[in-house]
């Protein structure tokens, strides 16, 4: 019987701050769709405390499109940005192509984001993510990335496959703390089609899960 499984990179660290108005992300989500190809649709909704620092004309999300493999082989994932909303009204962005992938910019450069809690919503497409083994399937995936500069205080992802697999030919796990860390400060779960998964503490900037 094959199994196929989940593999979170949820990287992780404790940091000390006040959690009054400090510039932060309150919520991360992401739901994460595997279709019949094999390409995943996923959609990111970002919760942010704006204070005017770092968040000013709006935010920004690296995704890594070039990738090593354990033998040192490089290989390239189609990555397609759908669009964005902030606040439910559809928001301006641009890319900008780096090193290892792409930053999408999200905002006006003209206009200001008003102090308070906004949210984002980003929806898009990538494929070449899955790992196909001889006795099971493996997602492996960094669910927000490391490139933000401020805390996370919430932060969830939710499994979607194609077709509805028994729980039990799943499995669900990942790790937390920095990168290549072991450390698992999370909890998860499989469920008939999928799995959900949840960091159990604040995420400090420059980690993710």
């Amino acid at each position: 019987m094959k199994v196929f499984r989940f593999l979170l990179v949820v990287t992780l660290a404790l940091l000390a701050f006040d959690t009054r108005a400090d510039e932060r992300i309150l919520d991360y989500q992401s739901d994460i769709r595997v279709e019949t190809d094999g390409a995943m649709l996923v959609t990111e909704t970002i919760t942010v405390q704006a204070e005017g620092n770092q968040i000013k004309r709006g935010i920004y999300r690296d995704f890594p499109t070039t990738y090593r493999t354990q033998l040192g082989h490089h290989y390239v994932v189609d990555f397609d940005f759908l669009g964005v909303e902030r606040d439910g009204q559809t928001e301006d962005w641009h890319s900008e192509g780096r090193s290892n992938g792409i930053r999408i910019y999200v905002g006006n450069k003209d206009r200001y984001v008003d102090r308070g809690e906004h949210r984002y919503v980003l929806r898009y497409r990538t494929s070449r993510q899955l790992g196909f083994f001889e006795d099971h399937d493996e997602l492996y995936w960094n669910v927000t990335g490391n490139g933000w500069g401020f805390p996370i205080d919430q932060s969830s992802a939710e499994i979607h496959l194609p077709e509805s697999v028994p729980a039990s030919q799943l499995k669900a796990f990942g790790y937390t703390g920095r990168q290549d860390s072991l450390e698992a400060a999370l909890e998860s779960e499989v469920v008939d089609g999928g799995a959900r998964y949840h960091a159990t503490r604040r995420l400090s900037g420059g980690e993710g899960l």
